[in-house]
């Protein structure tokens, strides 16, 4: 049983993304290992910690010590902007701050405690290593990712203020990921780095020269099982969206798919989630007649919005970027295959058997594409069950217990790199 030194900015037993990243993983690998989980968010703001303080006074995890760092007066000031959603960039220079602040928690940690390993685990982005990797330890990071450019060909139709913060922001993280000094600084001290896609492995290799192990940042914690009764009633068929109502996310590509579909009497449209985008979808929708197939669910509770999964028949994701959204290993939980553009990781999840990828050569051959793929379901209904067995086969790739075996060797390959190096 090895002591790892463990370091997940955004932590939370109730909370999706990246929240989930860091708690299915203290969950799973404390059962092998001592961790001391250092954390800085289990609410929506730097610093808003209540949820696990209060999980943790009422709740014994074995093998598990959480640290909170609150922030300084000097990061709740650099934060200041960003917590009242004004200049929200101005976040990363908080959290930068706040890894500082890390630091020097980890340096009077391990003067009490002996560790065998420090494992960054996330947030998933590359562009802040923080300064753990300066500590002589061994040092493990990751699953990361980022390095890909999102779709501009996926967001042709957002809006121009949307399209040119896309368009800064590939221009951005391809000066960062070539030009940042602290970033190859700690790569080259990272004895092990762990790839969220393939896409990212090997841009990590061809820009940085850095080699890693492609590895999903997160897998399927639940048992998988699947509602046959579905297949049963016949005539109508249900899609399902989940995530933000954000420009990323590219929801207006499903609701123009919508309006060229055939068979608009055999769908309905599950659509769960909130944010800025709502307002103008549900106006399109109304404007084209979509209302009577779109169910609005807005923002639900993780536990609620995947009992939705239990009776959809196809999982739909039309993001412009991506890393590998819970929402996959959800959906495969309960036996849903995805429908999605081949881009980001589900090119690596879904393969033909699970699920549907459209190839992205043009916005509105991506439309068009979509609209007929989902009909091609419409019309030959029982495709549905047998993209949904092949979810059951596949799944077993993707679940925690095979992914606890991986990390395990991996600590002992990150120990021995560092002993070389």
């Amino acid at each position: 049983m090895k002591n790892i030194l463990v370091l997940a900015y955004q932590l939370s037993p109730t909370k999706g993304s990246e929240y989930s990243v860091a708690w299915n993983y203290v969950t799973h690998m404390s059962r092998y290992n001592r961790l001391t989980v250092i954390y800085g968010v289990s609410g929506e703001h730097l610093g808003d910690c209540s949820e696990m303080e209060e999980f943790a006074q009422t709740n014994v995890l074995p093998n598990v010590t959480f640290v909170c760092i609150k922030p300084n007066k000097w990061t709740n000031a650099l934060n200041w902007c960003n917590r009242r959603n004004f200049l929200n960039y101005t976040f990363y220079i908080a959290y930068r701050a706040w890894q500082k602040q890390v630091y020097k928690a980890a340096k009077s940690l391990i003067q009490i405690e002996k560790f065998d390993l420090i494992h960054f685990v996330g947030p998933i982005g590359y562009r802040e290593p923080g300064y753990l990797w300066r500590i002589d330890l061994p040092y493990m990071w990751g699953p990361i990712g980022g390095t890909n450019s999102s779709s501009i060909i996926l967001a042709k139709h957002i809006s121009k203020m949307s399209q040119l913060k896309f368009v800064f922001r590939n221009w951005v993280n391809d000066f960062q990921l070539k030009y940042q000094k602290r970033l190859r600084r700690a790569l080259k001290k990272t004895d092990l780095l762990l790839t969220s896609t393939s896409e990212n492995q090997q841009i990590f290799k061809s820009v940085l020269h850095k080699d890693s192990y492609y590895l999903p940042e997160n897998a399927i914690t639940s048992e998988i099982k699947l509602n046959r009764q579905k297949f049963i009633r016949k005539g109508e068929y249900h899609f399902i969206f989940v995530g933000s109502l954000i420009p990323r996310k590219a929801v207006n590509i499903l609701l123009e798919a919508l309006t060229l579909i055939k068979n608009k009497e055999k769908i309905v449209v599950d659509i769960v989630g909130d944010g800025p985008e709502r307002h103008t979808l549900e106006v399109f929708a109304q404007k084209h007649q979509l209302q009577s197939i779109i169910k609005w669910h807005g923002q639900l509770s993780r536990d609620k919005a995947v009992e939705l999964f239990e009776n959809t028949h196809m999982h739909v994701i039309t993001s412009t970027s991506e890393g590998n959204p819970t929402t996959i290993w959800e959906a495969m939980s309960y036996g849903v295959p995805t429908m999605s553009f081949d881009h980001c990781g589900m090119h690596d999840t879904i393969c033909d058997r699970c699920g549907i990828l459209i190839p992205i050569h043009s916005y509105e051959q991506c439309v068009n594409d979509l609209a007929d793929k989902i009909d091609g379901l419409l019309e030959h209904p029982d495709r549905f069950e047998q993209l949904a067995n092949g979810v059951i086969e596949c799944a077993q790739k993707f679940t925690w217990n095979t992914r606890e075996k991986i990390l395990l060797s991996c600590y002992d390959e990150a120990i021995k790199n560092f002993h070389n190096r």
